[in-house]
């Protein structure tokens, strides 16, 4: 037996002279057109010397004439195409093919393919490259058309027969059916469990009355003696006061030991100091003085009478021995109030007796916030119903301390302005989408990145960053999220992970600029915070170090995580479809070719150069377009396809734009702040719909996001109802202990470290905005207390890097994420909390640690402060 017979065995059965002909002969002339296009283009090798014409044998021509045909009549081949027709004629190479050609067609019958499974006999039936199988145990002395089939499946042949089918048919069936008694039994018990819920929330909140607050007016004359307030509910716990009045922008709380004394005496305060009654030897009621006195800082005394009133809250904390103190049926409790003002003042005083004690509350706000993230991983039920079955939840927790809200406590959570924002921006943009604006950009992006890829992703990732750093988080994602959404739709990519980094350089450029995030809006316009130096330049100086750090990080994370290109795409171009297929066709015909001669070692050669440029081609084509040719044509067909559809709709809407955003930074300037934001969109928007006079408000209501809102207003009572309950405060007390612990020598390192991951931790878990508004308190109490010598500027950074960078940590640590997140699945694209945690809080972590290296080395190593 000689190389003849052993090429023989390796040779598949031929299309047949029909149909599968005239398939060969178009995908032949396709093959021949590509090859013409890549000569063109350079990237197409010129044949060694080796296959020169003089060189190709008989030998060499049996080996090619072994090759499938569509591999033989691939224009890399002509050479020994030629050679054959020169020696052999133009039909040598076909009448040996003719009895395999009705073999096939037997096997491709459809009779045949009705045996098999769907799965299969669809891949028989519509697949365009063949895919050479030999079967196990091949015996030389055998006839290769018994042992060699041509198959377009990668399993067995010999697993494809009738009983197999009809196994694999029962097995699937089994697992039908398995899988839809199952998912009974999973709609069974969340069914129970929801009625579980709605039971145990019905019966307490039923049961349970709201609460109500005493609300007093209170006059309180000038001088030490002031007004005694007696609370005639005494607390049984911790109590919490609330005042309305005169009082000075500064929210920091002050204590008598730790604030000095020149301030006091330049400055009027009003002094809330709580008594407790005690019996003595004759019997009598003798109150003194317990807990420490509540300091508020007043306005000027000629801005008293005519200043804005402002609200103000403090809660006491009882220790075991008040509390048992307060447990005798004779004790009393009451208010010395009193003020070192040259006039007399009146106070609005709310007083709530009873709330949750700190670590049990911390306790149940634990859990609570365990089963809203349990429902949004499972993934059970939408996160609107999750987010209103948590705030139910977290109410009724309440209910069950007697600290039921009442309805204006809780219309008093939910955030006007916010909603207010998001709605009326929503119909802005709705109405811009009516314009082709969005596709229109998407083009233009397309045309600026060069149909690339990386590039594109980069281009808006630093775009989000800048716009970020000017405008809020919240309105940045807004408008540039369906861009990026219509941009991926255009390059056939997945539009998840350009969200998700449109999301994280977001919250990053949000940290740059005091004027960039509601979380820099917050610490920077703190009047301690101000009052201390902190001004837009120093905090844009010390901000921009971290932000770098943390956008060079993200985009290389980005690009590591994303190293498979093919995860990027939403579904593979048929191109790269035929593309692959072909490489794995050459792929394995080179792999039936031994190398155990010269002869065949020149059909080797032949094929190995040929699935090089292939992979080469596939390489190219995964960056981005194929070729400046495809990128030509393609930038032509996408401007032609999507032009501006209505121009005076457009300028309508952008000169309402551009008035909400120059609105937008006028207000984010603490001095010129007249209008909340809010107000200033709707003022666009009803502007905007005066001058366009529509009769479609029914239409265009109906489009917007209202499942977003209604997350949004549940997430506002739930975060409420946790704070609440104790667990920001049990958080805050944590970390002023670890510090207080420290040696002083180290203490502004732990300092760092704890406000920094303290804040990042919880604003992933948590909403950041309010997390950042507990730890302002936080920081301004550690700063004031001279005691612990530590210096402001950065406890400030660490805050502000923390809760920006935090924000990135889960799906809901910022109210951009989830907008982002609504917006694109009001596209049809869902980002679930399970694909964005994976993502991104690996990326956070390291964000983090980066800035704590750089937060550590300027500040304690430098004194950068």
């Amino acid at each position: 037996m000689g190389l003849w017979e052993t090429l023989r065995r390796l040779r598949p059965a031929n299309p047949s002279s029909g149909r599968c002909n005239i398939e060969l002969q178009r995908r032949c002339n396709s093959n021949s057109n590509k090859a013409h296009q890549t000569v063109h283009q350079g990237q197409v090798q010129p044949l060694p010397e080796a296959q020169q014409l003089s060189e190709v044998t008989e030998q060499t021509l049996q080996v090619w004439r072994a090759l499938p045909a569509e591999i033989r009549h691939d224009p890399s081949m002509a050479s020994f195409q030629m050679e054959n027709e020169r020696i052999h004629g133009s039909t040598a190479g076909d009448s040996e093919e003719g009895e395999e050609d009705k073999n096939e067609e037997k096997e491709n019958s459809p009779s045949r393919l009705q045996e098999m499974p769907d799965g299969i006999a669809s891949s028989y039936a519509g697949s365009d490259f063949l895919d050479i199988k030999l079967k196990p145990g091949c015996d030389g002395d055998k006839s290769t058309d018994d042992e060699a089939t041509t198959t377009h499946s990668d399993q067995d042949p010999q697993a494809n027969g009738p009983g197999n089918a009809k196994s694999l048919a029962r097995r699937i069936h089994h697992r039908s059916k398995r899988s839809k008694e199952q998912l009974q039994r999973d709609k069974l018990w969340k069914r129970c469990g929801l009625l579980s819920f709605w039971g145990l929330a019905a019966i307490v909140l039923i049961t349970v009355g709201e609460k109500h607050l005493l609300e007093k007016i209170v006059q309180v004359p000038q001088g030490e003696q002031g007004k005694f307030f007696h609370l005639d509910q005494k607390p049984t716990g911790d109590f919490r006061l609330k005042l309305h009045g005169a009082f000075g922008e500064s929210p920091t709380l002050l204590v008598t030991g730790d604030h000095n004394e020149n301030e006091t005496l330049s400055r009027s305060f009003l002094i809330v100091q709580p008594q407790i009654s005690i019996l003595d030897r004759n019997q009598s009621q003798v109150f003194r003085d317990i807990l420490e006195p509540w300091l508020l800082p007043l306005l000027a005394e000629d801005e008293l009478d005519n200043g804005a009133a402002v609200s103000r809250n403090h809660t006491y904390y009882m220790t075991t021995e008040l509390k048992d103190l307060l447990a005798h049926k004779d004790s009393r409790i009451r208010l010395h109030i009193y003020s070192d003002a040259g006039k007399d003042l009146a106070i609005e005083l709310s007083y709530n007796p009873l709330i949750v004690d700190t670590r049990t509350g911390s306790i149940l706000a634990g859990i609570i916030l365990l089963i809203f993230y349990g429902l949004l991983v499972s993934e059970q039920l939408e996160r609107p119903f999750a987010a209103m079955i948590c705030s139910v939840l977290s109410v009724t927790a309440l209910a069950v301390f007697h600290d039921r809200p009442n309805m204006e406590e809780i219309k008093e959570w939910i955030d006007m302005e916010l909603l207010t924002l998001l709605f009326s921006m929503m119909i802005l943009i709705l109405i811009l989408t009516e314009t082709g604006i969005f596709d229109y950009l998407a083009v233009v992006c397309f045309e600026m990145s060069g149909g690339k890829i990386w590039p594109m992703i980069y281009s808006l990732c630093l775009t989000t960053c800048l716009v970020s750093s000017i405008l809020d988080n919240m309105t940045t994602v807004l408008l540039l999220t369906p861009v990026a959404i219509r941009l991926c739709e255009v390059m056939q990519l997945d539009p998840i992970p350009v969200v998700m980094g449109i999301i994280v350089h977001a919250n990053i450029g949000g940290a740059l600029t005091p004027i960039g995030d509601p979380i820099s809006i917050i610490i920077s316009s703190n009047h301690f915070i101000v009052g201390n130096g902190i001004n837009f330049l120093t905090f844009v100086a010390h901000m921009l170090p971290g932000v770098l750090l943390a956008l060079v990080q993200s985009c290389i994370y980005l690009r590591l995580y994303y190293r498979n290109i093919d995860e990027l795409r939403l579904n593979e171009p048929k191109e790269l479809r035929e593309l692959r297929r072909e490489i794995k066709v050459w792929q394995r015909a080179l792999n039936a070719v031994a190398s155990c001669s010269k002869d065949a070692q020149l059909v080797r050669g032949t094929l190995q150069s040929r699935v090089k440029q292939l992979k080469r081609t596939l390489r190219h084509q995964n960056r981005g377009v194929g070729s400046s040719e495809i990128y030509t044509s393609t930038l032509e067909e996408l401007k032609q396809k999507y032009p501006i559809k209505n121009k005076r709709l457009l300028l309508q809407s952008v000169g309402t734009l551009i008035f909400v955003l120059v609105c937008f930074l006028i207000q984010s300037v603490p001095h010129w702040r007249t209008l909340p934001l809010g107000w200033v969109a709707l003022l666009g928007v009803i502007l905007l719909l005066i001058v366009l006079n529509r009769d479609d408000m029914e239409h265009l209501i109906h489009r917007v996001e209202w499942t977003t809102l209604l997350f949004f207003a549940a997430m506002f009572v739930m975060m409420e109802c946790v704070e609440r309950l104790g667990l920001l405060v049990s958080i805050g007390e944590l970390t002023e202990h670890v510090i207080l612990t420290v040696d002083k020598h180290h203490r502004l390192t732990v300092a760092i470290f704890m406000i920094l991951w303290t804040s990042a931790l919880a604003s992933s878990v948590l909403d950041s905005i309010p997390v950042t508004a507990m730890m302002v308190k936080l920081v301004t109490s550690l700063v004031a207390k001279q005691s612990l010598e530590l210096p402001l500027q950065p406890l400030v950074w660490a805050l502000t890097l923390g809760t920006s960078l935090g924000g990135n940590g889960t799906l809901y640590g910022a109210s951009a994420n989830v907008i982002a997140a609504g917006i694109a699945e009001q596209h049809g694209y869902k980002l679930s909390f399970t694909r964005y945690l994976k993502t991104v809080l690996p990326m956070t972590l390291c964000q983090v640690t980066l800035v704590t290296v750089y937060l550590m080395l300027s500040h304690v190593v430098f004194n950068w402060n």
